[in-house]
C-alpha cells in the first residue's frame, strides 16, 4: 500500500514539472531548438559563417555557436537585435521553423544607410541655408562659416540616434567619439573667433576630450563583455 502511494506521488510530481516546463504551449527546450534551427537557416541564407554573424551582432562566435547548438537562448533585447538584423520578428525566430527558405530582407542595410545619409544631408542643407541667410542679410558678420562647423556635432547626434535604435554598439562608440571632439572643436573655434581677446591657452580645451575618449572606449569594451 505504501509503495502504491509512493508511485502516485512520483507521477504527480512529474506532471507538475511537465506543466511548469510546457507553460504557454512551448517548453524551454523547444524554444532553444526552434531558435537554433531558425538562426542556422537565416545565417546560411545570408552566406555567413558563425564568426561573421557574431561580428555583425557584436557578439562572440562562441555565443553564436551555443545558440545554434541549442545550449542557450539570448535575452529578449538580443533577440530583438538579431531579429532586426535578419529583417524578421522575434516570435518568428523562436517559433517552429518553416520548411521553405526563410526570406531575408537583403535591402535592410541599404535602406538604413540611405536613411542615415538623407538625414545627414538635411542637417547640412539647413547649415547651408543658415549660412546663406546670414551672409546675405548680415554681411558684416564674418563668422557665418561657423554654421558648417556646428553641422558636424548635429550630424553626429542624428547618426547616434539611429545607431542607438539599431543597437550598433561599435557605431555608437565611433559616433560618440566624433561627437565629443566636434563639440570641443566647435566651442574652441567659436571662442577663438568671437572673443575680442581669446585666451592664450585656449587650445587646452582639447584636453577634455582625452578622458571623454577613455570613457567611450571603456563603455564599448563593457558592452562587448557578455
Amino acid at each position: 500500500m505504501e509503495e502504491k502511494n509512493t508511485t502516485f506521488y512520483t507521477t504527480d510530481k512529474e506532471n507538475t514539472e511537465k506543466d511548469t516546463v510546457t507553460e504557454n504551449g512551448a517548453s524551454v527546450t523547444d524554444i532553444k531548438d526552434c531558435f537554433a534551427a531558425n538562426l542556422i537557416a537565416y545565417r546560411k541564407s545570408l552566406n555567413l559563417t558563425q564568426a561573421e554573424l557574431a561580428e555583425k551582432l557584436n557578439y562572440s562566435d562562441k555565443a553564436v555557436s551555443k545558440w545554434e547548438r541549442a545550449e542557450s537562448v539570448p535575452d529578449i533585447y538580443t533577440l530583438k537585435q538579431i531579429a532586426d538584423f535578419l529583417g524578421t520578428k522575434v516570435d518568428v525566430l523562436i517559433s517552429e521553423p518553416k520548411k521553405d527558405r526563410p526570406k531575408i530582407n537583403y535591402n535592410l542595410g541599404k535602406k538604413r544607410t540611405i536613411l542615415c545619409l538623407a538625414s545627414t544631408a538635411i542637417v547640412w542643407l539647413v547649415a547651408i541655408v543658415l549660412y546663406a541667410f546670414l551672409h546675405i542679410i548680415f554681411p558684416s558678420i564674418e563668422q557665418t562659416w561657423l554654421s558648417f562647423i556646428y553641422a558636424i556635432p548635429v550630424s553626429a547626434i542624428v547618426l547616434l540616434v539611429f545607431t542607438s535604435v539599431w543597437g550598433k554598439s561599435l557605431g555608437n562608440a565611433v559616433i560618440l567619439s566624433i561627437l565629443v571632439w566636434s563639440v570641443i572643436l566647435t566651442v574652441y573655434l567659436t571662442l577663438l573667433h568671437t572673443l575680442p581677446t581669446p585666451p592664450a591657452r585656449l587650445w587646452e580645451i582639447f584636453l577634455i576630450g582625452i578622458p571623454a575618449e577613455g570613457v567611450i572606449v571603456f563603455w564599448y569594451l563593457y558592452k562587448k563583455v557578455k
